[in-house]
């Protein structure tokens, strides 16, 4: 899905030690036909070398603002009138510091101010100047103003140490902006995802719960609101912020997740990502339950949460679509198959829990169940395994013809 063929997107590359991998950018940019134009600002050019850049164009770059024959023909107002996109790939602490303040002194920012097209930045510093509460200040502030961010990534940094900092991969990058520019195509079509791990009380400073980060469904329900989807994320407690967009719902229990999944029908996409406790307890202490010397914790009696998925799969309102995940630690295919045909949902993402897999990374490896057939996708991030779910829902609508069949989408 290619969204962005014919698209003018101009690149403003800021001086830091990332400023080379934004070659790769307008090849990766180039080769799916879009027009790019590059300003590198006067810290760029202390990185990177301004011919390679105009090799790789075809075309000079821009950088003065103050040359007569730019100024003569107001090149800064052509360049902000005339891209679909701006984007800045790696965007400094000190230039989105600019761009949070208004400041225009160079022609990069006086671009930005100019235009009122859609803008991007992509943020590259040292992992200490990331986490400042004076950059943290001006991210919000630039998220506010309607400017997409791609956050930068963890990884080992070019000042030797490791944190997250790192210029959000060049193919990531592409994904990211293929889906600023994707159709609406699932517009009229109303989503509900659930996310997060459930919270079952024990006693007034105890509970029982999981690992579940709740990034997967996140992701996931943002995805939707990209295509045009009315999303609805039904999470448990989680630290993530939701995606812009999307009308939030704050749970605890297993039982909070069945009222509020029942409460949103009828939809016409349900996607159960939530990792939602088998048990509940019985009885929840009023008081804190206090150590004995036998060291035991004693009697505990246990009862079933009540069944999300199969509840919404049998449900006379039942929704187009229904698609469950399934975490598992051993036998995955035949524990996923058998779910799959237990719950009476569509489809069923299986996802093996290992220390470098679901709960506890930003990546999943995914078998992907639907009848009788099961498809391995390769190990990717997140909103990877978003984007590929989300396309496979946008092909499911056409093929039923429940969305309109574009061909140029698919």
């Amino acid at each position: 899905m290619n969204f962005l063929k014919g698209k003018k997107i101009l690149l403003i590359v800021t001086g830091g030690i990332a400023s080379y991998k934004s070659l790769d950018l307008i090849r990766r940019l180039q080769e799916n036909a879009s027009n790019v134009e590059c300003i590198l600002t006067k810290n760029a050019e202390n990185f990177v070398n301004v011919l390679s850049f105009e090799s790789l164009l075809g075309k000079k770059i821009h950088s003065n603002l103050f040359t007569l024959d730019q100024e003569s023909n107001m090149n800064h107002i052509k360049l902000a009138n005339n891209s679909d996109i701006i984007v800045v790939a790696p965007c400094t602490a000190n230039f989105l510091s600019k761009m949070s303040n208004g400041i225009a002194d160079d022609l990069a920012t006086n671009v930005l101010l100019a235009s009122n097209k859609v803008k991007v930045i992509a943020p590259a510093m040292n992992t200490i100047m990331w986490g400042n509460k004076i950059v943290r200040k001006n991210i919000s502030n630039l998220k506010k103003l309607g400017i997409h961010i791609f956050s930068p990534y963890d990884g080992r940094l070019a000042c030797r140490t490791k944190g997250v900092g790192k210029l959000m991969e060049i193919n990531q990058i592409v994904e990211n902006l293929n889906l600023i520019f994707s159709p609406k195509i699932l517009s009229g079509l109303k989503a509900v995802v659930t996310a997060g791990p459930s919270v079952e009380k024990i006693d007034p400073v105890r509970f029982l719960s999981n690992f579940s980060s709740g990034q997967q469904g996140y992701e996931i329900a943002d995805s939707l609101i990209k295509f045009g989807a009315e999303t609805t994320l039904i999470s448990g407690p989680t630290t993530l912020e939701p995606p812009k967009g999307v009308k939030f719902i704050q749970v605890k229990s297993g039982n909070d997740f069945f009222e509020f999944a029942k409460k949103n029908l009828p939809c016409d996409i349900f996607i159960s990502v939530a990792a939602i406790s088998d048990w509940y307890v019985k009885k929840v202490s009023k008081s804190k339950i206090k150590k004995k010397k036998s060291g035991k914790f004693g009697r505990m009696d246990f009862s079933l949460n009540k069944d999300v998925l199969k509840y919404i799969s049998s449900h006379k309102l039942k929704p187009s679509l229904i698609v469950g995940f399934s975490a598992e630690t051993e036998n995955l295919l035949k524990n996923t198959k058998n779910k799959l045909k237990e719950k009476g949902c569509d489809w069923m993402l299986g996802n093996k829990v290992t220390r470098n897999n679901a709960f506890s990374s930003d990546k999943n490896k995914i078998f992907f169940f639907e009848d009788n057939k099961v498809s391995e996708w390769p190990k990717m991030k997140k909103n990877m395994v978003a984007l590929k779910l989300t396309k496979k829902i946008v092909s499911f609508f056409k093929k039923n013809k429940l969305v309109k069949d574009d061909k140029n989408i698919l």
